[in-house]
């Protein structure tokens, strides 16, 4: 574990003993980038200021809770994600009134998901968790969440070459790993001349 995460973590368990210095200094340090990362989901800076803001409220709330945190700085990211998205789609419910037709398109695209192959899914989200904790969050920011490298490298106070260089090899990762299940996996066996070079084109 790095220092860095060495460091939020000391402060998750100072805040969760009731400590306001290490509260206002994981706001100092983390407040603009969740700010960022909030920016590049919602069209409004006054909703993304709100958002930001109710999430270190409901961190002091709960900070008896912190202990069961391991990586904290991936608890704030995907946290901030979380609300700005059940922001989003509660806006979506207001707007169903005026669009019958959402519903009916919201329903064929769960259909298609639900169609996904869950085995492959599960193998590979467990193959994203085992990242390294940097890579992941630049490979689910970039990759899930479509944000740019750009933004990215600001939100985490890194170069772009740096984020450009973490994402490649995130996938090159997951390249290989869907390679041996696809190449190997019975279901798949038709399918053995499938290369990691040819997943590598589909991620990227």
């Amino acid at each position: 574990m790095s220092e860095k995460e060495l460091k939020i973590l000391a402060l998750f368990a100072d805040i969760e003993q009731g400590s306001k210095v290490a509260f206002n200094e994981l706001f100092m340090l983390y407040h603009h980038k969740l700010l960022s990362l909030a920016r590049q989901y919602l069209n409004s800076l006054e909703s993304a200021e709100e958002i930001t803001s109710e999430l270190f409220i409901k961190l002091w709330l709960k900070r008896h809770n912190l202990s069961k945190v391991i990586h904290p700085e991936i608890y704030l990211f995907i946290s901030i994600k979380n609300a700005c998205l059940n922001l989003i789609r509660s806006e979506k419910k207001r707007k169903l009134v005026f669009s019958p037709w959402s519903s009916a398109e919201e329903s064929i695209n769960q259909q298609i998901s639900d169609m996904a192959d869950e085995e492959l899914h599960t193998m590979l989200n467990k193959a994203v968790a085992a990242l390294p904790e940097q890579r992941r969050i630049i490979f689910i920011l970039i990759k899930e969440d479509g944000l740019k490298s750009k933004a990215v490298a600001e939100i985490m106070g890194i170069s772009v070459r740096t984020v450009e260089n973490q994402l490649y090899k995130a996938v090159k990762s997951l390249a290989d790993t869907l390679s041996l299940y696809l190449g190997y996996h019975p279901q798949y066996k038709k399918r053995r001349g499938v290369t990691s070079q040819w997943i590598l084109s589909f991620f990227l």
